[in-house]
């Protein structure tokens, strides 16, 4: 069979393992080895970086309004309102919402708790699925559902009574509402550290006025049209009306998931690139090595086109076996990294990620085959260039110096 004999040398010259190139191979493995662990490290990176901008979309974002309009003095007549801005063609949900906040409290421990207040009829989407996933109900009057993480934290369980304070308004003295846990639930999110759910009229009650409702909170098509949507809104509404949207409440956590993606990519990508370049000391070593044997080849008529092409196809190789062997690394390691984390805090007994720091409290993965491919493309076209120094060094190699005393 025709084996082109450049490319047949480079290969046997990479899985070489004789005696005199023992230090050439160790240090070849140490080449694949680190384009295998940088190509792998960067494609995990990038899935979980994804999987956090993805939770931030959909998850985060289904239970956090994209917009949330507030009236300064209440709205008693607010279905005309809530269909007018249901007319909009961005809006896709209105729902009317009362909030208020205090601190909640169980036998000798307490909490701040934000309270909210939601209609039974207009649930937003994310907590509704929420709700129905834990086999839940929107409590009637004197009941809340209160999140897994204040239930742990106040040592309290279903069916039985918390109390709220909550501060009263020019030097008025606080008032204690006491309100029976109804059920407890879990959004996965950093909701869990504060928020509580009741009916909208139970937080009016609170309130002092059980008829009106603070305002609404709006999911609309493309969240980052939320702005541009909240201010068309409010021209289309009477006076009175306010708005922030989800850039004001979790935009910075946005950025910094972008920018976290951005520099923990170009770390990553740096140790490719050192992985990569490492095959240069390598073939510059297999160059001293074998210097007498070039000069043979060349003696036996190998061209210096055919001496370039053995030691890219030597480096090349190195390149390829050690992306190849990452990107398998990578893919498995991706989608197995949830369940060796889950695994982690079985062992340790704590949870590695929690909501009073970061977002949410799981490991997100998302795999995007568009970043893979340019993981691997970048680091083949790396090592590639890493190997033409060497090959052009040893393309000059003289065969009277090499061969002038043998």
């Amino acid at each position: 069979m025709f084996k082109p004999l450049p490319l047949y040398l480079g290969l046997r010259y990479f899985l070489s393992s004789g005696r005199s190139g023992l230090l050439v191979s160790f240090i070849s493995v140490l080449a694949v080895t680190g384009v295998m662990v940088g190509v792998a490290l960067l494609i995990m990176v990038l899935s979980v970086m994804n999987g956090f901008d993805r939770e931030l979309k959909t998850t985060i974002l289904s239970v956090v309004p994209h917009i949330q309009l507030e009236h300064q003095s209440g709205l008693t007549e607010w279905k005309s309102e809530q269909s007018k801005i249901l007319e909009i063609e961005q809006v896709t949900q209105a729902v009317p919402y009362n909030s208020v906040e205090g601190l909640i409290i169980h036998r000798s421990m307490s909490r701040p708790i934000q309270v909210l207040g939601l209609s039974k009829d207009s649930i937003p989407n994310g907590l509704n699925s929420i709700i129905n996933e834990h086999d839940l109900a929107l409590p009637d009057a004197n009941g809340i559902l209160l999140s897994q993480v204040i239930a742990d934290a106040l040592n309290v369980q279903s069916n039985q009574n918390i109390s709220i304070v909550i501060s009263g308004d020019n030097n008025a003295p606080a008032a204690v509402h006491s309100l029976r846990v109804d059920g407890i639930f879990s959004t996965h999110t950093e909701l869990d550290q504060h928020v509580g759910l009741t009916s909208l009229t139970e937080v009016g009650r609170i309130l002092g006025d059980s008829a009106k409702v603070q305002g609404f909170q709006l999911q609309i098509k493309d969240q980052f049209d939320a702005r541009d949507v909240g201010f068309r809104i409010i021209r289309e509404l009477p006076v009175g009306y306010g708005f922030r949207d989800w850039f004001q409440t979790h935009g910075n956590l946005y950025k910094a998931i972008q920018l976290s993606r951005n520099i923990v990519g170009l770390l990553i990508f740096l140790v490719v690139a050192i992985a990569a370049f490492n095959v240069v000391s390598m073939l510059m070593m297999t160059v001293m090595n074998k210097r007498k044997d070039i000069a043979v080849l060349q003696t036996l008529g190998l061209s210096r086109l055919n001496i370039i092409v053995l030691f890219l196809t030597q480096g090349s190789m190195i390149g390829f076996v050690g992306t190849f062997l990452g990107l398998l690394l990578g893919v498995f390691g991706s989608y197995g990294i949830s369940n060796f984390v889950a695994l982690v805090e079985m062992s340790l007994g704590s949870a590695i990620l929690n909501t009073e720091v970061y977002p949410i409290d799981y490991i997100p993965v998302d795999l995007r085959w568009g970043d893979v491919a340019i993981v691997v493309i970048t680091a083949l076209i790396l090592n590639i260039i890493a190997t033409v120094y060497p090959a052009l060094r040893a393309s000059r190699t003289v065969p009277a110096d090499e061969l002038r005393y043998e």
